[in-house]
C-alpha cells in the first residue's frame, strides 16, 4: 500500500513525538547507545547495495546460500547482515530460509524505479564519514570538517576526483524527483509558464513541472557541464524546454514569468545568494515570481527536523547552511523582492513566493 506523502507529512510530528516518548522510557544509556550505533544499520545496507545483494533480491527471493553462490560472498557474513537488516524493514526473511526485499528495502536495488541506492552509498562513502569523524573541529574553528580532512572546499574536491563529482551527482538525482513532484504538486503552475529553472542541473525539478502542466514551457539555465545531460533527462518535455548555457553569478535568462531556484541558495553564502537573486530581479516581469525551494528551518525548539540534519551535513562538507523564514525574507529583500507566502509541500522543502516591490 503506498501511502499519500502528505499524509506522511501531517503524521511526522506525532512519529517523533511517539519516538521520542521511546527514548525518554528507556534508560538513558540504553538511549544513547542506540544513537551512537545508529550508522551501523545504514552502514549494512551500503554493504548489500555496493556487493549486488539488493540487485540480486529484487528479482527474486534467495537464501544466504544462494546470494554466496551467486554473488561469491560468503555465506555466514551474508546471513548475519540481513539478519540485522530485517530488523529494519528493509528484508524479511519467508519460509524456506529465504531472504526477500520489503517495500521499503527494493528502492535499495539500482534497478527500481525512483531507486535511492546512489544515495545511501553517497551517505556511507569514506571521504565523507572521514569528515564526520572531526566534527569536533568544526565546533573549534567553525572550518567545515571536510576542509580539515581532506584540504580543500567539498566543490573543489569533487570536481578533481571524478568519482565521487559521480557519485555526489547521482546522489542527488536520485532523489531529485522526490521533492520535484511535491513543488509541481504543490504550486498552481497553470499561468506560470515559461517557467525558468535556474541552477537547474540537467532538468530533474523542471521535468516534474512540466509533466503535471502539459502546456507549459520552460526553460533551463546552468552551467555548460551542469546541463550536458538534459535533453536526456527531459525526454519528451525537452520540445518545450530552451536550454541555456549561463552562470547565474552573471546573469540570468530573459523571458520567464516565473523563476524557480530549487536547493541553489543554500549552497552559497549571504553575498553570493543576493547576487544571485537581483540578477533574476532584473529578468522579472511585473506580473513575475520567484519560486525558492528549500528546506526552511522552523526554529521550533526540541523536536526533529530534516532541516537541521540538512544544516548539520552543510556545516561540516561546506561553508554554507540552511536558513529559517526571515533569514531567507532578508535575503530576497535584500535583492528588491518581498515573500508573498510559503507553501509546505508532502516533501521536507517548502516553496517560498517572492514578487518585486513594486509588483
Amino acid at each position: 500500500m503506498k501511502i499519500p506523502l502528505a499524509l506522511v507529512r501531517a503524521s511526522t510530528p506525532f512519529v517523533m513525538w511517539a519516538a521520542s516518548l521511546r527514548r525518554r522510557l528507556l534508560p538513558p544509556q540504553f538511549a544513547l547507545l542506540e544513537l551512537a550505533t545508529a550508522t551501523w544499520p545504514a552502514l549494512a545496507l551500503r554493504a548489500i547495495i555496493k556487493v549486488g545483494i539488493a540487485d540480486r533480491l529484487a528479482h527474486s527471493s534467495a537464501t544466504p546460500g544462494e546470494l554466496a553462490s551467486d554473488l561469491d560472498l560468503h555465506e555466514q557474513s551474508v546471513r548475519r547482515v540481513l539478519r540485522l537488516l530485517s530488523g529494519y524493514d528493509i528484508v524479511r526473511e519467508v519460509p524456506g530460509g529465504k531472504f526477500e526485499l520489503t517495500r521499503i528495502g527494493r528502492y535499495a536495488a539500482n534497478d527500481t524505479r525512483e531507486s535511492v541506492a546512489d544515495f545511501v552509498r553517497y551517505a556511507g562513502e569514506p571521504w565523507q564519514l572521514g569528515a564526520w569523524e572531526r566534527l569536533d573541529e568544526t565546533l573549534r574553528s567553525g572550518v567545515p570538517a571536510f576542509e580539515v580532512v581532506h584540504g580543500s572546499g567539498f566543490f573543489e574536491y569533487a570536481s578533481s576526483h571524478p568519482e565521487m563529482g559521480e557519485l555526489f551527482d547521482s546522489a542527488m538525482t536520485s532523489v531529485a524527483p522526490l521533492y520535484g513532484v511535491a513543488v509541481a504538486h504543490a504550486y498552481n503552475f497553470s499561468r506560470a509558464s515559461p517557467v525558468a529553472d535556474v541552477g537547474g542541473g540537467a532538468g530533474l525539478m523542471l521535468r516534474a513541472i512540466l509533466r503535471a502542466y502539459p502546456d507549459a514551457k520552460g526553460v533551463l539555465f546552468d552551467l555548460p557541464g551542469a546541463i550536458s545531460r538534459a535533453p536526456h533527462v527531459l525526454g519528451a518535455e525537452s520540445a518545450r524546454v530552451r536550454i541555456e548555457a549561463g552562470d547565474f553569478f552573471e546573469r540570468a535568462p530573459s523571458g520567464a514569468r516565473t523563476y524557480v531556484l530549487s536547493h541553489v541558495l543554500h549552497n552559497w553564502d549571504d553575498e553570493r545568494a543576493v547576487k544571485i537573486l537581483r540578477n533574476i530581479r532584473r529578468e522579472l516581469p511585473a506580473d513575475g515570481r520567484v519560486l525558492v525551494v528549500e528546506t526552511v528551518l522552523d526554529g521550533k525548539p526540541n523536536r526533529w527536523s530534516a532541516g537541521n540534519l540538512n544544516d548539520m551535513q552543510m556545516l561540516t562538507l561546506v561553508r554554507d547552511r540552511e536558513r529559517t523564514r526571515a533569514e531567507y525574507s532578508e535575503l530576497l529583500r535584500q535583492a528588491g523582492l518581498a515573500v508573498k507566502r510559503i507553501i509546505p509541500t508532502s516533501a521536507a522543502e517548502s516553496i517560498l513566493v517572492a514578487r518585486s516591490f513594486s509588483s
